[in-house]
């Protein structure tokens, strides 16, 4: 069993079950568009992504539109989406626990990093975490740029670092940085064995508390 320094967290769908916010941001944002759209269960699968991304592919805007739409989206979640966010069961003190062992925490959201911040301070977990790192107002950064940035200021190597995530796009910037995964299964993101066996992860967790186990 390897033995890691740095644990480097998604937020969405890993930390907080944060989806009724964004749904009903993406609600919101689509409607202020003129493309009201009311499938939840198709806007919770788009969870996880990069949002401009997600705004050009699955909602068919143009670059311009897209922008714009990730404005609305933010402007919204500025006031109201983040508050609708909930920590999973046992995050906390497993994160604790984490902390008591000697392990270093991070954050790596393609969440923006001006939400992300307040949110895990009004879930009362921001203070666990040595670094957060998201997304800037221009989008310029990837996962895995994200996983980089954690790693580099927290002085720790690749071959020290997991990351911890719900969905493809966290198993890809995992193996863009060449660091190891752990695929949480309780998020939005792995709906299928196939997906799980598609991205090799080191583990595979049901529950935030598998984290102490397998660690």
């Amino acid at each position: 069993m390897k033995k890691f320094k740095l644990i480097i967290f998604d937020l969405d769908g890993t930390i907080a079950d944060t989806s009724r916010g964004i749904i009903n941001c993406h609600k919101h944002a689509n409607a202020m568009m003129g493309n009201k759209i009311e499938d939840e269960k198709m806007l919770a699968s788009v969870i996880g992504g990069p949002l401009l991304n997600t705004y050009r592919t699955k909602f068919g805007y143009s670059e311009a539109d897209a922008r714009l739409a990730v404005d609305i989206y933010r402007e919204r979640y500025a006031t109201e989406g983040f508050k609708e966010a909930v920590l999973y069961p046992e995050m906390e003190k497993t994160l604790i626990a984490l902390k008591e062992r000697g392990y270093r925490l991070a954050v790596a959201t393609l969440k923006a990093e001006k939400f992300a911040i307040p949110m895990l301070k009004e879930l009362r977990v921001g203070d666990l975490f040595d670094v957060i790192h998201g997304v800037d107002d221009k989008d310029t950064h990837t996962k895995s740029s994200l996983i980089d940035l954690c790693i580099k200021e927290l002085e720790c190597t690749k071959e020290e670092s997991v990351l911890v995530g719900d969905s493809i796009h966290d198993a890809r910037g995992a193996m863009e940085s060449g660091i190891d995964f752990i695929a949480a299964t309780y998020g939005f993101g792995f709906k299928s064995d196939g997906e799980l066996t598609s991205v090799s992860p080191y583990a595979v967790i049901d529950s935030p508390a598998n984290l102490n186990e397998i660690l």
